[in-house]
């Protein structure tokens, strides 16, 4: 009996060491999750954003018409991001397709039709490619919205390791391939986290083209380093692009190719992104104005929240944990927010009149869902200029997908769960679907 306790103790002992072991695995990222628990007042209690984005601006006077936001405004506001935040785009060359194949002509319960495409981003022999998965759904008529969308852990892991898939031309995160780390991950972070639920999208009449940015762009900040310099040789230094404004600009690649796929609806280009890629894919809206649509899970500092509230993320933190993600300009503004001459309710606004998902979660307090719900209330002025309705729910709590901006908080922490899923198609429905209600499971037909 002694005996058996002792074994079983043991057992525990190990079962705990490989536990933390996985977590240690996962780096950082892991910890960003598990910091900061208990939930969010669901009370607004912070202070809305200190310039009204319609206001005179230093070098630019207020806004009294669409067409002073379209022509002054809005070029206005790309270049102090730009300046500020993000750095210049980098100067990717054009893209284009070096090969093409189906790799599953029927997958996901039948329901699509997987291809791969090679894509190279240039002439130049050793231009950076990537590998981009297309999946659009069997059985619908006429061209179909797409969802692009960047992964963490490659297109393999993404598409539930469907055979006849390339490997990702850069080494992946050890938490994609670690057997201890996935089980963790997905608990933690959700099950959807690494692939999104094709099944369920297929059905509701969407394609989904996704890749890995990191085959361009490494989340490492001594690969990025370099290879965002060899990307912008002789650039401005404070203005250097960072990897966020490099997988930005990787969106728009994309929808470069896309928009000539016959299959594919133009006016149905989405971008869809969550954490860093959520703020990747708010700035591809704000700079490309072919983007019908955006996504942003969780995208927190430098993406959704604003960054002078004094919640959530500091600038400080995430350019400590992260230096490569944005301009070195923008970490002199650490512990000087207050100086900074824009905030996120700015580049929320540059999406408008377009439909814009700002995704939380309740005990992310991390990414500041206060500031998130209180950016979307400051680009609300610029959609109602536009002739649209902006952001109509008056609290973080009620759901409402009658505005191009919505505010959906779900509970729990950082990660995609299938309520992200729901949430995202029933408001992508709204806008890309007819006859599609809310929750209904099958193909609409695509709005006109």
């Amino acid at each position: 009996m002694k005996s058996s306790k002792l074994r079983a103790r043991s057992n525990i002992r190990v079962l705990f060491s490989i536990m933390f072991a996985g977590l240690l695995l996962t780096g950082g990222i892991m910890g960003c999750a598990l910091v900061k628990l208990p939930n969010v007042p669901l009370k607004v209690t912070g202070a809305r954003p200190d310039r009204d984005v319609l206001a005179a601006l230093p070098g630019d006077a207020a806004i009294l018409a669409a067409s002073d936001w379209t022509q002054r405004r809005r070029p206005y506001l790309q270049d102090m991001f730009a300046r500020n935040v993000y750095g210049r785009p980098p100067a990717f060359g054009a893209a284009r397709v070096v090969e093409r194949r189906t790799t599953a002509p029927s997958a996901f319960d039948k329901t699509g039709k997987v291809e791969e495409l090679i894509i190279a981003l240039g002439e130049a022999p050793g231009s950076p490619r990537f590998h981009l998965a297309l999946v659009t759904p069997l059985g619908t008529a006429g061209p179909r919205p797409v969802i692009i969308m960047q992964n963490f852990c490659g297109n393999r892991a993404a598409l539930h390791g469907l055979p006849n898939l390339a490997a990702p031309h850069s080494p992946v995160p050890s938490m994609c391939t670690n057997p201890i780390a996935q089980p963790l991950l997905q608990l933690v972070f959700g099950r959807d986290i690494n692939a999104p639920p094709f099944e369920k999208i297929l059905r509701r009449g969407y394609a989904v083209a996704i890749f890995h940015a990191g085959d361009v762009v490494a989340d490492a900040p001594g690969n990025a380093r370099a290879q965002l310099a060899a990307l912008d040789p002789g650039g401005a230094p404070a203005e250097a692009p960072g990897a966020i404004g490099a997988w930005a600009a990787l969106y728009s690649r994309v929808i470069d190719l896309l928009i000539a796929e016959p299959a594919l609806a133009r006016e149905g280009m989405i971008v869809w992104g969550h954490s860093r890629n959520g703020k990747a894919a708010l700035l591809a809206a704000a700079n490309d104005q072919r983007v019908n649509a955006v996504i942003a899970l969780q995208p927190g500092t430098a993406g959704a929240s604003l960054q002078k509230n004094g919640k959530g993320e500091t600038i400080a933190q995430l350019t400590g944990t992260y230096p490569h993600w944005l301009a070195p300009a923008y970490a002199n503004y650490a512990g000087r927010e207050d100086e900074l001459p824009v905030d996120q309710h700015m580049l929320v606004a540059l999406a408008a009149p377009r439909p814009v998902l700002i995704g939380v979660a309740r005990r992310d307090s991390w990414s500041d869902p206060e500031g998130s719900f209180l950016a979307a209330q400051g680009a609300s002025p610029v959609y109602r200029l536009l002739g649209g309705k902006g952001l109509v729910q008056d609290n973080m709590k009620d759901l409402n997908l009658e505005g191009e901006l919505a505010f959906w908080m779900r509970g729990g922490l950082h990660g995609v769960h299938r309520s992200d899923w729901r949430v995202s198609l029933d408001f992508l429905d709204r806008w890309f679907m007819a006859g599609n209600e809310p929750g209904n499971e099958r193909s609409g037909q695509i709005r006109g």
